[in-house]
């Protein structure tokens, strides 16, 4: 690149300042003169005195001490009026409005015809269609990256008075991000992009230096850290797609977690999620994935937003961060591909991060207004009952001699412990599995069962000593003696007002006299009032 001369740097100085440009960052705009910014015919055979002394290159964009012109000197005066929103979107939304004549004249070339397009258009130029939009023709500014600088939160700050990006009047400008007159980083941008360096200037997320897409540890993935954002996000626009995601969010995480390499730009993921979505049993993630108010400042018409919708589709951040999400757990209770997960409290209160799985199954099987009456287990887990296992605190029993080595009194249990895939060699977690309820082995909810259709209780609890009569004298009785299963006189998730589990509220077991009770005197022992396989109990001790 050509050098300049002391004398022309002086002429070029003398210039600006008659022409009403500041004297700041002199050595960035002399660079333009070999960068695609400059539309002479020929910019590599350019003698660059004679360009920048008569304007010739500054004049595409500029006209210095035309003092009518839109500030700062736009050449294209028409670019701010002419760059049509196409509908009028209200004060208080949260899309795109490029209002500053900075980023309106970089829009008036920058339309998909004279230069990359922003916001793009499809390959014959029509406008863009977005299928979370209620228009079928979105509007030029939808679901770019946001113009109007959102309220700050635990993953988005303004950028520090050191940080070479700039705000304009509070908002994202187009030079924000990218400087006109400097290609050194390319694309004209004000900070390198390496491991997504630019956008961690304003997107702070919690724990990316320690997650798989952040910060891989695994040496299969060291193009993750290299790609970061741009891996699943498309930084200025993608027309039909919410959060500027390249994809509607489950397909864009099946892109990866398939286990196979789709295409060149793609980092695949060391399991094959997706053929565990194929299995009988699963969260919906197949279901409408695509379905409006999906975008920034959508809003919902829902109570609260931290559920299920009317719907009853499941996207994967549903469960995970993945900003966050690692492969070391980050307690007993919470895998690491769960950490920085947002759920719902034992009440039924949304909760930003989540300490516990149980956290995250509760937004749509806990205590909340989002949730089914029938698929709401909350009730059953809750830590004031009669019983429970533990999931939510230590059980309330201190006498469980069935329990196999390495389970307490003492011991909390995760809901995956039950439920998850029931292929121990396929990828973890309740996504999937060929038993119903996506439970990890067999369970029967029948009455009867042989001791086979329980293995999944047996995980935990030795079959051996709970047939030795060890806690409960009647076990053997009524396990080997009728045939009857695990279901037939507990829930497997708790019990309100009996102890041990024991479930009531089966059509075989009836009131005699309008009482029917479970009453626990000591561990092991206590009375029952009921009847059930025809014989009747009035206060039967056990």
């Amino acid at each position: 690149m050509n050098r300049l001369t002391p004398i022309f740097a002086l002429i070029l100085t003398l210039s600006l300042v008659l022409s009403g440009q500041p004297l700041t960052d002199l050595e960035n705009k002399s660079k333009i003169a070999f960068t695609p910014h400059n539309l002479s015919l020929d910019r590599e055979s350019v003698i660059i005195d004679s360009i920048l002394l008569d304007f010739t290159l500054c004049s595409y964009c500029h006209i210095p001490n035309k003092t009518t012109a839109v500030e700062p000197l736009w050449y294209h005066e028409g670019a701010v009026p002419n760059y049509d929103l196409q509908i009028d979107l209200p004060d208080d939304d949260e899309h795109v409005h490029p209002l500053d004549p900075s980023s309106r004249s970089c829009l008036f070339c920058h339309d998909g015809s004279m230069a990359p397009g922003f916001p793009h258009r499809d390959d014959n130029f029509d406008a863009q269609v977005n299928l979370t939009s209620e228009e079928p023709v979105a509007p030029a500014g939808y679901n770019m990256h946001l113009f109007k600088f959102p309220a700050q939160g635990q993953e988005i700050l303004v950028p520090e008075e050191a940080s070479s990006l700039s705000l304009v009047d509070g908002q994202v400008s187009c030079i924000t991000c990218h400087d006109p007159h400097n290609n050194e980083l390319g694309n004209f941008l004000r900070v390198s992009n390496e491991n997504s360096g630019i956008c961690m200037e304003c997107h702070q997320m919690q724990n990316w230096e320690l997650s798989t897409h952040g910060n891989p540890q695994n040496p299969l993935y060291p193009e993750l850290k290299e790609v970061a954002c741009l891996q699943c996000h498309e930084i200025h626009t993608l027309p039909t797609r919410a959060k500027l995601l390249r994809a509607d969010e489950n397909t864009l995480c099946f892109s990866c977690h398939d286990g196979s390499l789709d295409h060149a730009g793609e980092v695949a993921a060391e399991h094959d999620l997706q053929q565990v979505f194929e299995k009988t049993f699963t969260h919906p993630v197949r279901v409408n994935p695509n379905v409006t108010r999906m975008g920034y400042g959508a809003g919902s018409e829902l109570p609260w937003d931290y559920g299920l919708a009317a719907d009853r589709f499941v996207r994967c951040g549903d469960c995970h961060n993945p900003h966050a999400a690692g492969e070391h757990s980050v307690s007993p209770q919470l895998d690491g591909s769960l950490a920085y997960a947002s759920g719902v409290d034992a009440l039924g209160f949304p909760l930003s991060k989540v300490d516990h799985e149980y956290e995250i199954c509760y937004k749509c099987h806990g205590q909340n207004q989002n949730t089914l009456a029938r698929r709401n287990v909350g009730h059953l887990l809750a830590a004031g009952n009669m019983s429970f296992h533990p999931v939510e605190q230590v059980g309330n029993s201190h006498y469980v001699p069935s329990l196999k080595a390495g389970w307490s009194e003492q011991s909390l249990v995760t809901c995956s412990d039950c439920h998850g895939n029931d292929d121990p060699f396929g990828p973890a977690g309740p996504h999937g599995s060929s038993i119903p309820h996506i439970l990890k082995d067999n369970y029967s909810g029948m009455p009867f069962g042989a001791l086979e259709d329980q293995k999944l209780c047996f995980e935990c609890h030795d079959s051996r000593r709970i047939r030795e009569n060890v806690g409960f004298r009647f076990h053997s009785l009524h396990i080997d003696g009728a045939g009857y299963s695990c279901a037939a006189c507990h829930n497997p998730h708790g019990s309100p007002d009996s102890p041990g589990l024991f479930d009531l509220n089966k059509p075989f077991i009836l009131p005699i006299g309008g009482k029917l009770e479970v009453m626990g005197l000591e561990p092991g022992h206590g009375t029952c009032t009921l009847e059930c396989h025809d014989v009747k109990h009035t206060g039967q001790t056990y």
